[in-house]
């Protein structure tokens, strides 16, 4: 299917008449009004046409039938808008592949679709078909704790914030008293901007200098829109004059050895731009922002209190749907800056310099200029950021439509079964997207210890396992030699073994207990057995209790993979599973021995018998 269709001089000529026309001219002749040949003439329209339309003959409409029914795309648009308010919305690819895995679950196959899968240009014409509904915008990352806040958390902060926002008399603070505060940034960046090049060019690149850094601005504005003077915080350990001049009127100036506000920035914020503000302003004021620990000092508090400020907290991870200046009024802030910064940088004298703090007050206002609709700096975007959080007026259902519905519950289900085909195939979609069938295991790690400059592979991690077992038997074997028993032969009798895999002497016991884990000779090792698991951690030797989960052959060995326990250090062999789970793949002969099934007392500890763990304690001592 093309993207662009361009008509044949001579090709047939289709539909050059408006819907409307046609409704008129039928209704006219049905009428009586005129005949068939004289609304043909009158309204451009072909004879057979209407005559086709009065006998309703040819009714279908103009091309290539769609391949799906006007209920399934109804369902599909559905299923499109759902998924969005989940947080997962769908681009074009993701809507082929809906589209096909409800072909393959129908088990329909369209010859015009290359595997069975939707071609970019049949979604193109799906999204045009249905532009009234949905539409292709530029999505907004969340991260997954912002998007894990809940409704029960934001009805909780609606409840306190509406005791909060009463007066002693039970009567409604004014919105003259209701401040929304917040710190941001102004960085040394335009950003990208479309400009015109040379068709094909493969390097669409614009002289623009831009760094990393960036200057902190604390803004504060009220419900009816007035705002506060600018509080402006550089990264410098000393202040000069110069980085305070041309600035807008009223604006404060401080700086800190991170550039970020910190508890003494703010108290001095505090004191001297809201402070004096609200001084004069009758009534309770009501102040609402983060809770970070800096923002409250007992200076700040202790001021809050002489002069009837109540602080509100916004819940954590929910600024992006509760805070006036990130949903409204930071969103032009930063348009404006750039375009501020983009015209500064092409209209100096050095083309493209970075920016200076000298240079940054004058920025700064005009920012202002284009950022306040009036001299008496008032923001209509904070007004209706205070509307759109639910906050002035007090209406919480502006917050709580904005929340995104769970996943995969049973409300969810019911509404997704007009079409229980497409819900499947979409609820199989997003737990792919999610990972909800792969469960996260933590590995536990070793070091090793492998010379500078070479590489390694499994393979000979299991070589180099298998050659420090043998290593430890020998040194223990020539360590009772010493105390007089054992002697030299022993000693080669156990090189020849390890030659040929232990095969004579594979139940002999040595310093670290090494035991047949099922008591047969062919050491095969058991699933959901305890044992006990050494790990040569530098130059000594540590024991860990776990049970096997998973047992694996291959032609270099046994490996098995092993959930540990955890030791409660205040109980004498008390072991338990910790919150999260501790897994790890081992060797064979990592494992010393095997357990027998431990005693479950009434607190859910398990416990062990004290002979099995001997050399668990001496790795204590």
């Amino acid at each position: 299917m093309p993207r662009k269709h361009f008509r044949r001089i001579d090709a047939c000529a289709y539909q050059n008449y408006t819907t409307q026309n046609l409704d008129q001219a039928l209704k006219n002749v049905l009428q009586g009004k005129m005949t068939l040949r004289k609304a043909s003439k009158q309204f451009s329209i072909p004879l057979g046409t209407l005559s086709h339309k009065l006998r309703n003959k040819h009714t279908n409409s103009i091309g290539r039938p769609l391949v799906f029914s006007a209920d399934e795309e109804n369902s599909f648009v559905d299923h499109l808008i759902k998924v969005a308010k989940w947080g997962f919305p769908f681009n074009t690819l993701d809507l082929r592949m809906m589209a096909s895995a409800y072909l393959n679950i129908r088990g329909r196959t369209v010859p015009c679709f290359k595997n069975n899968i939707p071609s970019s240009d049949w979604a193109l014409a799906f999204l045009n078909r249905h532009r009234a509904k949905i539409s292709r915008r530029m999505g907004r990352n969340i991260s997954i704790s912002r998007a894990s806040l809940s409704a029960e958390t934001v009805k909780q902060y609606f409840d306190n914030l509406t005791a909060t926002l009463l007066n002693d008399d039970g009567t409604e603070v004014s919105p003259t008293n209701i401040f929304n505060y917040d710190e941001t940034n102004l960085s040394d960046d335009p950003g990208q901007k479309k400009c015109i090049f040379k068709r094909g060019v493969k390097y669409t690149d614009r002289v623009r200098s831009s760094t990393k850094s960036s200057i902190s601005i604390m803004f504060c504005g009220s419900a009816c829109g007035s705002m506060l003077p600018a509080y402006v915080v550089y990264k410098a350990e000393h202040i000069w004059s110069t980085w305070t001049e041309g600035g807008p009127p009223n604006t404060r100036y401080n700086r800190s050895k991170s550039g970020w506000f910190d508890i003494v920035t703010f108290s001095d914020w505090f004191e001297t731009v809201f402070v004096p503000h609200v001084k004069n302003i009758p009534g309770k004021k009501v102040m609402i922002g983060d809770n970070l620990s800096s923002h409250f000092s007992e200076r700040v508090l202790k001021l809050a209190q002489e002069n009837d400020i109540a602080f509100t907290c916004l819940p954590a991870n929910g600024t992006h749907l509760l805070q006036p200046l990130d949903v409204a009024f930071y969103g032009p802030l930063k348009r404006y800056w750039r375009n501020v910064l983009d015209f500064w940088k092409s209209s100096s004298k050095k083309k493209s310099q970075t920016l200076s703090k000298d240079q940054f007050p004058r920025l700064l206002t005009k920012l202002y200029e284009k950022l306040y609709s009036s001299v008496a700096d008032t923001s209509n975007n904070l007004t209706a950021g205070f509307r759109k959080c639910g906050i002035y007026p007090l209406n919480p259902t502006m917050v709580m439509a904005r929340l995104p519905d769970g996943i995969c519950d049973q409300s969810t289900e019911k509404e997704l079964a007009p079409n229980a085909v497409v819900s499947e195939a979409v609820v199989s979609m997003l737990k792919e997207m999610r990972g909800v069938d792969e469960p996260v295991r933590r590995q536990r790690k070793r070091r090793i210890n492998v010379v500078p400059g070479k590489s390694i592979s499994a393979y000979d991690l299991l070589l180099a396992s298998s050659s420090t077992q043998q290593q430890q038997s020998q040194k223990s074997i020539v360590e009772e030699d010493d105390n007089g028993t054992s002697s030299d032969e022993d000693v080669c009798a156990l090189q020849e073994n390890s030659e040929h895999n232990h095969s004579e002497h594979e139940d002999d016991e040595h310093e670290y207990g090494m035991e047949i884990l099922n008591g047969s000779s062919d050491n095969v090792l058991v699933e959901e057995a305890f044992c006990l698991v050494k790990f040569q951690v530098k130059k000594s030797v540590k024991h860990y209790v776990g049970k096997i989960i998973n047992v694996s052959q291959d032609n270099v060995g046994s490996t098995c993979d092993v959930k540990f326990l955890r030791h409660s250090h205040k109980m004498a062999l008390k072991f338990y599973w910790p919150n999260v789970a501790d897994e790890g793949t081992v060797c064979k002969e990592d494992i010393v021995r095997s357990l027998s099934a431990p005693r479950v007392d009434r607190r859910g500890f398990l416990i062990f018998s004290e002979n099995e763990l001997d050399l668990y304690l001496k790795t204590l001592q």
